[in-house]
């Protein structure tokens, strides 16, 4: 069997809530991975130490097994059509987009009670029907967003990794005849990504754009997910909690110039005991009106030295600060043609 049997994903919401995530559904929609996945189940299996006077390891029946756990890391470009989908599963669900064509889908990283939204994921291989299978009531426990350093003469695509938590793994037919979410999928460029930052009191539609500077962005969101097993009759975890409260960190290379250095390293580089703090956004643009913005209140931890294709550069790191005007430690806007949800 070919070692690129898992090549496919298909996604299907299967509503209901983290603490109810419903049953499973067929998958809605294609998602386009850029390499082959490996889902993992977990059993939870056990062999306990038996002495019967054999020097045997593992006597027939003497195994059992514990809640079920399974998971998948699915890496992807960032396109404008289908991010949606997959925020949907960490960030928090949006029933409907505001405007008409285009359409913005608004998600806040929460900060209040959850309405993520579980849902089933296909995978395997359209043409081997002994390799598809599924994962039942999947949530994104964390998800990495971004684009490696620009480059002159290489591409520089938005990326993602969103690492799947989920009840079960099972073999299942995929589902068949599916395209992706939306049509002419478009992905999200570094190289047309522009930088904004500006002062904690400035309205973030009015952060001064820091031109010629970027080189390089990352972030990351944390769910801290955990599967809440109970005594029961079955196998499955019952529903999603948390372990810690939700965080984001984020990084970028962006070139040293006085106002990187008066609005990023000496906003920073206080003696004081306050935490330094700046609003940002980072908005790439598609073609027509495509978009997709990224605001965020960064506090500021680290700012050394660095180096991008010899050029010395900032490194900028820290965590996401809750905002008042967000409601939210950061938020993704996405502004593209697709008016609904899959049916």
């Amino acid at each position: 069997m070919s070692e690129d049997v898992y090549n496919v994903v298909q996604i299907g919401s299967q509503g209901g809530t983290t603490a109810a995530p419903g049953s499973a559904v067929a998958a809605k929609f294609l998602f386009p991975i850029t390499d082959r996945i490996s889902p993992e189940l977990d059993l939870g299996s056990a062999y306990p130490t038996l002495h019967r006077g054999r020097n045997v390891r593992n006597l027939g029946g003497s195994g059992y097994h514990g809640v079920r756990k399974a998971g998948v890391t699915l890496p992807a470009e960032v396109r404008f059509e289908d991010l949606p989908e997959i925020l949907e599963m960490i960030y928090g669900h949006v029933s409907a987009p505001t405007g008409a064509n285009p359409y913005t889908w608004l998600y806040p990283f929460e900060a209040v009670a959850p309405t993520i939204v579980p849902a089933t994921i296909e995978t395997g291989n359209i043409d081997v029907a002994s390799a598809q299978e599924r994962l039942v009531s999947a949530l994104v426990n964390s998800i990495t967003l971004g684009f490696s350093p620009i480059t002159a003469g290489q591409a520089s695509p938005w990326t993602l990794s969103a690492e799947v938590m989920a009840f079960d793994r099972a073999v299942n037919a995929l589902t068949g005849s599916l395209v992706p979410r939306g049509t002419n999928l478009e992905t999200v460029q570094g190289h047309l990504t522009r930088f904004y930052e500006g002062s904690t009191s400035t309205a973030f539609g009015s952060l001064s754009e820091s031109a010629a500077t970027l080189r390089s962005f990352t972030m990351t969101a944390n769910r801290n997910l955990a599967l809440r097993a109970y005594g029961s009759d079955s196998d499955l975890a019952q529903k999603f909690g948390f372990t810690d409260l939700s965080n984001a960190t984020y990084e970028m290379l962006v070139a040293v110039n006085a106002t990187t250095k008066s609005d990023l390293h000496d906003v920073w580089n206080t003696s004081g005991a306050t935490l330094g703090e700046r609003r940002i956004r980072l908005r790439a643009l598609g073609s027509g009106s495509k978009r997709l913005t990224v605001d965020a209140l960064a506090g500021l931890f680290a700012i050394p030295w660095d180096d991008s294709d010899g050029e010395r550069v900032y490194k900028v790191s820290g965590e996401f600060a809750d905002d008042t005007t967000l409601g939210a430690s950061h938020t993704i806007e996405v502004v593209n043609t697709v008016s609904a949800h899959p049916a």
